[in-house]
C-alpha cells in the first residue's frame, strides 16, 4: 500500500519500497560439483526480511518448502540436493505473486569437453 502525505497544497505520494535480492539471502550462494550431471548436496540457509509482514510461501524451483500467515522476516535451514541451479523464491501465500527470488548456482570442477587426441600422440 502506498503512503501519501500532504505538504502545503501539494500531495506527495511515496510508493512501497521495491523488493530486491538483498531481502532474500542464501548461504552458500554456489555449490561445487565434480561434473554437471552430479547432484549437489549442501546445507542451505535462507534468510529473508520484508518491509512489512505479509503471508508468504518459500519455494525451491516451484516446490513449496513452507508457508507462513504473516511473516516479515524468517530463516529456513535444510539439506538441499539439487541438479540444476536452484531458484529460491518468496511468493504471496494467497495470490501466488512473486515477492523476491534468488538462486543457488552450481559450478563444476571439470569441463565436459573431451580430449580428441591422446596425450602421447605426435600428430
Amino acid at each position: 500500500m502506498a503512503a501519501t502525505a500532504m505538504i502545503g497544497s501539494a500531495v506527495m505520494i511515496t510508493a512501497m519500497p521495491a523488493y530486491s535480492d538483498e531481502l532474500l539471502e542464501i548461504s552458500p550462494q554456489y555449490c561445487v560439483v565434480e561434473n554437471k550431471e552430479q547432484a549437489c548436496t549442501t546445507e542451505v540457509n535462507i534468510r529473508w526480511t520484508l518491509p512489512e509482514a505479509i503471508p508468504v510461501c518459500l519455494l525451491e524451483n516451484k516446490r513449496t518448502l513452507g508457508c507462513w500467515p504473516a511473516q516479515q522476516q524468517g530463516l529456513w535451514q535444510y539439506k538441499a540436493e539439487v541438479h540444476l541451479p536452484a531458484i529460491y523464491s518468496l511468493t504471496h501465500a494467497h495470490t501466488g505473486e512473486l515477492v523476491v527470488d534468488t538462486q543457488l548456482e552450481l559450478q563444476t570442477l571439470r569441463s565436459s569437453r573431451r580430449r580428441l587426441r591422446s596425450v602421447w600422440s605426435f600428430f
